[in-house]
Parts: structure tokens; C-alpha cells; sequence
């Protein structure tokens, strides 16, 4: 991709660029179809833009915004306004999920669970070097 910067160069996949896409095409009743010909895209590279699951350059974006007749500033300024207002929107689904989780228990649980954690950091940590040693030895 020479001279295009892919969007997700500065914003993470985990922000939920899509997402905003999809409420505003929603919001309008429109179809994947409509909005992905208004941006000369098919419906399927859409829909796969709108669950995050392809890299988006700014280029695109700008068509998609056009198609949504919404501008590039409009739509940072919601990406922005999204992360302040909800911060644990910056983080990906799994995370999400677990401070929902953790939100709902008592502090002891909590505790328990950050202890939990730390135990399986260390374990992994513990299982990488092991696996290292067993390929250095084995060469």
C-alpha cells in the first residue's frame, strides 16, 4: 500500500471505527448495498468494515463518510467523544466483556480474581521460557 496510510496505522482495530459506520448507515435505514455503491465498494467489503475485520485506509473512510453524508471531522469527533465518554470502548470485546464482569462483583472477588490473573501471568511467562530453553537445547 505505497503513499496510502491504513487507518488502522493510528487507531487500533479494537476501536470500533465500524461500529460508527454501521449506527450511522442504520440510523439512515439504509442498506449495505445502497452505501457500499454510493462508495464504489461491494457489500460484502462493508460489512466486513463494519465488524472490524478489514484494515480501512483513510481514503475509503472518506468515501464512506460521503456515502453517509457525514464529514471526516464529524466522524472523528464521534470516534473521539466515543473514548472519552466511554472509556472501555478503546478496549477489544474480550476486555470489554471482563470489566462488565468485573463490575459486577464484590471487592473480595475482585481481589481473588486479580490474584487469579497474576497467577496465570506468571505462568505463561514461566511456559515461554521453558519453551525456549527446550529449542535452544534441542539445537
Amino acid at each position: 500500500m505505497a503513499g496510502k496510510r491504513a487507518l488502522t496505522d493510528t487507531y487500533s482495530m479494537d476501536t470500533d471505527i465500524g461500529g460508527i459506520l454501521k449506527r450511522r448507515r442504520l440510523s439512515r435505514n439504509e442498506t449495505l448495498e445502497d452505501v457500499a455503491f454510493r462508495a464504489d465498494t461491494d457489500a460484502g467489503n462493508l460489512s466486513r468494515i463494519e465488524r472490524n475485520k478489514q484494515e480501512l485506509t483513510v481514503q475509503r473512510l472518506g468515501r464512506l463518510c460521503d456515502a453517509l453524508e457525514m464529514t471526516l471531522a464529524d466522524f472523528f469527533q464521534e470516534l473521539e467523544g466515543r473514548a472519552l465518554s466511554d472509556p472501555a470502548a478503546a478496549f477489544d470485546k474480550p476486555t470489554r466483556e471482563l470489566l462488565s464482569v468485573v463490575s459486577e462483583m464484590n471487592p473480595a472477588g475482585r481481589a481473588q480474581l486479580v490474584e487469579v490473573a497474576q497467577a496465570m501471568a506468571r505462568y505463561s511467562v514461566s511456559a515461554r521460557r521453558r519453551q525456549r530453553r527446550s529449542k535452544t537445547t534441542k539445537s
